[in-house]
């Protein structure tokens, strides 16, 4: 039976809907009862149990995967975590096909299975995927689709594999401008098209959230100020997002557009027009992913290699965080505006290597000791990161009002106040004006001491004068090879004003 028979069914709800659905290999999302929050246009995403060979566990996948949908999981979940349990059962029919039962699914069958995973050349989050699959499946099914599977047939969450770290792509700041210049954005032939590119440019939205914004999204808040109502999917909840002006033009243009085209539609990017008596649809993903790849066509927006950028709608939402935590904003406040579940994806943001981190760790990694010698932490590795350790405690234990104590972390000073003759004195730029302040008032000392002929004191102040001039001359160097701070940001568009993001986001 196709899926378009199964639209004869009443809201996708009536007794035979299963059963109707049970006796095919494919469901498609039209056909289930996954709520209004869709990720992806109705209709486009398919769940297919077509691969997998071994009817106990296509039973056990359809069981599994009935459970999940009413639990709300979202259809490109399930569709994924379909084809990853297929690649199971190929193994399987190729290297175990006497499994003909879940009583014959042996915990050495699945020590072999990870054994096969672990040494594929698989990307260690397909790695991941895979086990953790099946390891769900194991789990949630074992009283039902899998009755009879032997207790010891368990993966633990020790044994799933370790996904090795990845900074998020970035999306490089020449290429970001020529996507929202006025000249390029003409180029586009829909009102739509421009519409979603700025939406994409300017909220870090997931495209999910992009697609199912309402006709009515944008509302403006007490202060008069421009802000954007949208469903974030992935979390099932709306949250709001302040907006720039250049954006609220063009969700103005856009809405003047339904207004004449598709006055009938809820949504602010309808899709195509439904037939008579059809179902307002928004626009899909896949037309969006489409739409950019043609944009960058048609304007020749290069990389730095001088080949067609490669961007993807979800590259925009790294250049978002990105963005933000190069402009120094905290990392709470671009996890309201990304409307993060927790500040560990945020977190990823903060470690991308970029001018103003490489600024930042320039000025705090050179110090300078009193005989005006640079003294520079490494910077990578194991030893890096016991120097960075060593340093905050040593600032934590002895603070000074002129700089730092270099001395081993168990070793204590026996001469107090003598830190301008003491080699394990450190300082940096921000002692600079205590530095200057500091040879003022030696050279007044020292006058009065030569002129009272105080020959000890004169010794004295004189080394700390000697220290001090030599400190200031590194750390006017140091300043001068600094990068320069752009006080723009380094952002010749307004993306969002951020000055009460934390009561109007999330």
């Amino acid at each position: 039976m196709s899926g378009r028979a199964l639209k004869a069914i009443p809201g996708g709800a009536s007794r035979g809907l299963w059963a109707e659905l049970w006796k095919r290999d494919s469901w498609w999302q039209l056909d289930l009862p996954n709520g209004d929050l869709s990720s992806t246009h109705r209709g486009e995403r398919i769940i297919s149990f077509q691969r997998i060979a071994q009817p106990w566990l296509k039973e056990a996948a359809k069981r599994w995967v009935r459970a999940r949908v009413l639990a709300g999981t979202s259809i490109g979940s399930l569709s994924s975590y379909m084809s990853d349990l297929s690649a199971f059962s190929e193994w399987l029919a190729a290297q175990r096909p006497d499994v003909s039962r879940p009583q014959a699914l042996t915990r050495s069958v699945l020590e072999d299975y990870m054994l096969f995973i672990r040494t594929e050349p698989l990307k260690s989050s397909t790695r991941l995927r895979r086990i953790g699959t099946l390891r769900a499946l194991l789990e949630e099914q074992r009283k039902d689709g899998l009755r009879g599977l032997p207790e010891t047939a368990l993966i633990h969450a020790a044994e799933l594999p370790r996904v090795e770290y990845q900074l998020p792509k970035t999306l490089d700041e020449p290429v970001f401008q020529e996507l929202i210049a006025p000249d390029n954005l003409r180029l586009l032939r829909e009102e739509w098209h421009r519409t979603a590119v700025l939406l994409f440019a300017f909220t870090g939205f997931r495209i999910s959230s992009v697609v199912t914004l309402r006709r009515d999204c944008m509302t403006h808040g007490a202060d008069g100020q421009p802000y954007l109502r949208y469903v974030n999917v992935k979390l099932k909840r709306e949250a709001i997002l302040p907006i720039p002006p250049l954006l609220e033009e063009q969700i103005i243009r856009q809405r003047r557009w339904l207004d004449e085209e598709r006055p009938e539609t809820k949504f602010l990017l309808p899709g195509k027009r439904p037939p008579r008596g059809g179902a307002d649809k928004h626009v899909a993903p896949s037309s969006l992913r489409r739409m950019l790849d043609t944009y960058i066509e048609r304007a020749g927006i290069r990389d730095a290699d001088g080949e067609l950028a490669h961007v993807f709608p979800h590259l925009f939402r790294h250049h978002m965080g990105t963005s933000m935590v190069n402009d120094g904003i905290s990392i709470t406040v671009v996890a309201k505006v990304l409307d993060h579940n927790s500040l560990d994806m945020t977190a990823r943001y903060a470690q991308i290597e970029d001018e103003t981190v490489k600024r930042e760790t320039m000025r705090w990694h050179e110090r300078v000791n009193i005989r005006g010698e640079r003294i520079a932490l490494p910077f990578e590795g194991p030893l890096g990161e016991a120097a960075w350790m060593k340093e905050r405690i040593a600032r934590a234990k002895q603070a000074l009002p002129n700089g730092y104590c270099g001395l081993p972390l168990v070793q204590t000073c026996p001469h107090p106040n003598a830190c301008l003759s003491c080699d394990n004195f450190l300082t940096d730029l921000s002692f600079k004006a205590i530095h200057e302040q500091q040879l003022t008032q030696t050279r007044r000392f020292l006058d009065d001491a030569r002129q009272r002929q105080q020959v000890r004191l004169v010794e004295l102040l004189e080394g700390d004068e000697e220290s001090l001039r030599r400190i200031l001359e590194r750390l006017d160097e140091i300043e001068r090879q600094l990068p320069a701070e752009d006080p723009t940001g380094g952002e010749p568009v307004d993306l969002l004003d951020l000055a009460d993001v934390d009561e109007a986001a999330g």
